[in-house]
């Protein structure tokens, strides 16, 4: 059997993180501190989520340990300060043609308690998607000042 290189979709594996942590937040609210058993999506984007950081050489140092190390460190990260370049295109994002939109953009709001950001609401209700399929990257959100048309 032959088999070829893994493709991950970073896109689908923030809505399966997103789509996750909406019921997982209204539990946290509710008072549970750990919510358990953790919605399956939140599951299958935590595990794509470690999978890629291992395919991206990504120190195991700074992978998020567990669902609830995720929720505290990266979920109210923006996503460009993620220790994973995400390949996901960067007009999926923003309107107009600042890369630096991107600062701003996190699955949850650590001003408001942790709340799913509009991001993640979008994400969670699949209304992000790729416009084109050839644009810079959130990779390459330093490299260019503006998005790549």
């Amino acid at each position: 059997m032959v088999s070829g290189p893994i493709k991950l979709d970073d896109l689908e594996m923030l809505s399966l993180l997103a789509v996750g942590l909406i019921p997982y937040m209204k539990q946290v609210e509710a008072g549970e501190k750990d919510p358990f058993s953790y919605p399956d999506t939140l599951l299958g984007g935590f595990s794509q989520l470690l999978l890629t950081c291992a395919l991206r050489d990504v120190p195991r140092a700074e992978r998020p340990t567990s669902i609830p190390a995720f929720v505290a460190t990266w979920a109210i990260l923006p996503l460009t300060e993620w220790a994973v370049n995400l390949d996901i295109p960067a007009d999926v994002f923003i309107t107009g043609d600042s890369a630096s939109a991107h600062a701003g953009l996190r699955l949850l709001d650590p001003d408001y308690d942790g709340r799913p950001t509009e991001l993640c609401r979008k994400l969670s209700r699949g209304e992000v998607m790729p416009r084109t399929a050839k644009r810079a990257t959130i990779a390459d959100r330093t490299a260019n000042a503006k998005v790549i048309a």
